[in-house]
């Protein structure tokens, strides 16, 4: 039997290491997050819950001040390209808003929306058919990984889920390649479906590759793809296409984590609610969803199955007290103690988030390991 909760948990007991300041600048003013006195590592938590077991608390994801050390090396194109580095080493001075990755594809950086995206208009694919003959495919030889395996050796030592990220998957890199009018076209035009089908076969194999040779080098518990398939009200494509056109690719992807070990989250923004059964198919163990989406309608029906869902909250109004706050966490716990759930650390309070670390704790002190 788990030992009980106790106040001790809250004890510091050291601090997780800064990420390097290109990182924190992402975030202004980010505290530095405190490592507590907890009864099992943040990563022993995670692998808990992946394993189908009640986790000692509801684990915390997201990027900065949660329990996922976010691993994106700089020698991936793609990710010096959007300005996603995360890695041990600081980031160089960027001389345009625009950046290649891979694909030999333009990524343009824009302020007000904090990321970088193709510039659309001019697309690098105009016939999917002949995607072969109109982009480079990329080399993971030409990555330098000898250099990325003695400058991280450290960065990857945690006691969190370390977890790699890799922009884009599928449908986005679809949308790179054509332009989201055109790509949108070729997921259900029989005349260019074969061409995508040998586009996202190639990727799955890239993809697979990729996963491999970080599986070798680095101590990784986590691998993520982004892939935003909704807007804020709909799905991009319906769920007969997802099925059809990406879920065969994208279980490959995951197939290949789970044969080593490694937890697959699928970043997917927007209303992906329909699609939920797509994501369970291809076997995904944790999507952390935005809040147009009905998180407990969704975790209390898929309760049996093994995906998590990521939770995030907004804002507690202006004025809530600490009680109030306790309160809210303490509901919160009751309403999903029996779902599949991590809790994005995004919107609520530091409060709220400690009082679901304890009400969690609590709530699982029966469960057997």
């Amino acid at each position: 039997m788990r030992e009980k909760f106790d106040q001790k948990e809250f004890e510091v007991i050291g601090e997780y290491p800064d990420y390097p300041t290109h990182v924190m600048a992402l975030v202004p003013k980010a505290p530095i997050q405190k490592k507590f006195n907890r009864p099992i590592t943040a990563r022993e938590n995670w692998k808990l819950l992946f394993n189908g077991k009640k986790p000692y608390w509801i684990p915390q994801a997201g990027f900065f001040n949660c329990e996922v050390q976010v691993f994106r090396p700089r020698m991936h194109p793609d990710n010096v390209a959007t300005r996603l580095v995360f890695d041990a080493e600081e980031l160089p001075q960027y001389e345009s808003n625009i950046a290649k990755g891979w694909f030999d594809l333009d990524w343009e950086w824009v302020d007000i929306a904090g990321g970088a995206s193709v510039h659309p208009g001019n697309p690098a694919v105009r016939d999917i058919n002949k995607w072969e003959e109109q982009v480079p495919f990329p080399n993971l030889d030409d990555m330098d990984w000898e250099n990325c395996i003695a400058k991280n050796k450290d960065y990857v030592k945690s006691d969190k889920m370390v977890q790699v990220g890799l922009l884009s998957g599928f449908w986005e890199r679809l949308m790179s390649l054509m332009d989201v009018d055109h790509a949108a076209i070729a997921l259900v035009d029989e005349d260019q479906q074969d061409g995508v089908h040998r586009l996202f076969d190639r990727l799955a194999d890239l993809y697979v590759d990729y996963i491999d040779r970080l599986h070798k080098h680095f101590a990784i518990d986590g691998f993520l793809i982004h892939d935003d398939w909704g807007t804020q009200n709909n799905p991009f494509f319906s769920l007969a296409t997802c099925r059809e056109m990406i879920v065969p690719y994208l279980k490959r992807v995951v197939d290949a984590c789970h044969e080593r070990n490694i937890a697959f989250e699928l970043h997917s923004c927007g209303r992906v609610e329909p699609l939920v059964p797509a994501l369970i198919e291809a076997g995904v163990d944790l999507w952390c969803g935005q809040t147009m989406n009905d998180y407990l309608r969704m975790a209390t029906t898929y309760q049996e199955v093994s995906l998590v869902f990521g939770v995030q909250l907004l804002p507690e109004p202006a004025g809530t007290t600490a009680e109030e706050i306790r309160a809210m966490a303490k509901d919160f716990v009751e309403k999903y103690k029996d779902c599949k759930i991590a809790l994005v650390n995004k919107g609520a309070s530091p409060l709220f988030f400690a009082a679901v670390y304890e009400f969690s704790r609590k709530a699982y002190e029966q469960a057997e390991d």
